[in-house]
């Protein structure tokens, strides 16, 4: 079996405080729209509101309640290969935390740099270490298994093979799952031209042209892409034995690994979230399937810093009405509408 590529770790940077000079909030915005390098005194995340690894930091920074600015990266309009974000990753991706001088991508490396760094007493931890060793270990343990399933490749696997889903959600409906596909079909072309135009990140660049053109063959081959699926039905048959554990042990109300919400709780949230958008909820957990995990799904959705983290169905449809109908479909508008108002029909019959 050909081994599974997990997402790639970045790069580390730390950027001289010579170099970066000291500005304000409102000194990121250009003339042209565009953003530039900021320091400012406090976190800023460069992020996007649907990036998986997005969401991870989103919740984490909710959890342990820390204010920061944010700075919207346009991925659909290529932002992250706009050559200012390039000086903050070379890599274009997101999300990158920026605190002051320091400038922290990867969510891995964001989340733990959060936890080392924002760890006084009245800050939430979400590694709690007065717990004891085992349930660290438990949390290291949980978190390792789900962060290695590869969200890119199992996000644009099942686009690709639209037979193994049901019913998906916004906001991958089906033209936005077709822009996808015309856009991962493309992406070498778009890294190469990215590196040629780029050439302090060139590269970097064709590295990660040689990591998609691998994972591109792992998403458009449907027996690679169910080996990837394999492997999410493992980890989940991990964790709904753990949290079938809890009910004899007079823990209903824990979360995965403690009755403290942590880090291996985030990677498990956004995981099922993901899962559920792009229609596989039926396939690992629904109608009894693992009936802990569909329980734990909808008891997490009740939590402040999900409903901060990931975008509701009013974001998704201010996202549809500012792109051009004829570009998704005036069903799509249509029935982002309905679905609205068959919201508000149903909170009023409750």
């Amino acid at each position: 079996m050909t081994p599974i590529i997990t997402h790639s770790a970045a790069f580390f940077f730390v950027f001289d405080s010579v170099l970066l000079q000291s500005c304000t909030r409102s000194d990121m915005s250009l003339d042209d729209g565009s953003c530039r390098i900021n320091i400012c005194n406090g976190l800023l995340l460069y992020y996007h509101q649907y990036s998986f690894y997005s969401q991870k930091v989103l919740m984490a920074l909710h959890e342990k309640k820390l204010p920061f600015e944010s700075c919207i990266i346009d991925l659909p309009k290529g932002g992250q290969y706009e050559p200012w974000y390039l000086q903050i990753n070379p890599r274009g991706e997101v999300p990158v935390l920026q605190d002051c001088g320091k400038l922290i991508p990867d969510s891995t490396r964001i989340i733990d740099y959060l936890e080392d760094h924002f760890c006084i007493a009245d800050i939430p931890k979400l590694i709690p270490m007065e717990e004891g060793f085992e349930v660290r270990q438990r949390i290291t343990y949980y978190r390792h298994i789900l962060d290695q399933i590869p969200a890119g490749i199992l996000t644009m696997g099942s686009f690709f093979h639209p037979e193994l889903v049901k019913r998906p959600k916004a906001p991958f409906l089906p033209p936005v799952r077709k822009n996808f596909i015309r856009t991962e079909n493309n992406r070498s072309e778009i890294l190469k031209a990215h590196a040629e135009n780029n050439p302090e990140c060139r590269h970097i660049l064709l590295k990660k042209l040689e990591f998609h053109e691998r994972r591109h063959q792992i998403v458009t081959n449907k027996e690679e892409f169910l080996s990837v699926l394999n492997q999410v039905e493992d980890v989940l048959d991990k964790v709904e034995e753990e949290l079938a554990s809890h009910n004899h042990k007079n823990q209903e109300n824990w979360w995965l690994c403690s009755n403290t919400f942590t880090v291996a709780d985030i990677s498990l949230t956004i995981l099922l979230e993901r899962l559920n958008q792009l229609g596989f909820e039926c396939a690992f957990w629904k109608d009894s399937r693992r009936p802990n995990i569909e329980k734990y799904y909808k008891r997490v959705q009740e939590r402040e810093s999900y409903k901060k983290s990931i975008p509701n169905i009013f974001f998704h449809l201010k996202t549809v009405v500012r792109v051009k109908p004829i570009a998704i479909g005036c069903a799509v508008v249509a029935g982002m509408f309905l679905i609205v108002g068959g919201f508000f029909i149903i909170r009023k019959m409750m």
